[in-house]
């Protein structure tokens, strides 16, 4: 059992070694996801309530969540949108559903703070079964590979992307 709630900065370190944990299983880790989290919060377009963690009953963290803003450029004007990044579990709660519970605890208050969209850099396989398909699918495109099948999107409002035509940069 396990609760999802807003990080504190009491978590920073802990969370920062569950990031590095949890990326050093990964293929397509380069090591920088912790000190990427890190800086992220300094940002301007860090959201702290769309920044949770999953805790176990014994109080440990076991996984971390964070949606950030973003920006799409489109021919009418800048739209703001979210990108989910990192997401991380602790390697022995592989599989137990904290990460699905946490991405629908965000969406919820994501959607509830008025946003209608989610993006995210990651393994197609992975997130196709979480409702994300190719940004491009909806006309938005990665401004560095306008094809990239890794750049995802996930409407959190049906309909939500329709007529938004345009380019994200998701680092």
């Amino acid at each position: 059992m396990y609760t999802i709630r807003q990080e504190r900065p009491a978590d920073y370190e802990d969370v920062y070694q569950l990031v590095k944990r949890s990326f050093a299983t990964t293929a397509h880790s380069d090591g920088t996801e912790a000190d990427y989290l890190n800086e992220l919060r300094g940002k301007e377009t860090f959201i702290p309530e769309l920044s949770l963690v999953a805790e176990d009953a014994e109080g440990s963290i076991v996984g971390q969540i964070v949606l950030y803003a973003t920006v799409i450029a489109t021919n009418d004007g800048p739209v703001t949108s979210l990108v989910l990044s990192p997401i991380s579990v602790r390697p022995d709660r592989f599989r137990q559903g904290i990460a699905r519970a946490m991405m629908d605890r965000a969406f919820q208050i994501a959607r509830e703070m008025g946003y209608t969209a989610v993006f995210l850099c990651g393994e197609s396989e992975t997130y196709h079964g979480l409702g994300f398909c190719a940004s491009w699918m909806f006309g938005i495109f990665h401004k560095d590979d306008p094809r990239a099948g890794w750049c995802m999107a996930k409407e959190l409002i049906p309909g939500a992307l329709e007529g938004i035509r345009g380019t994200i940069e998701i680092v």
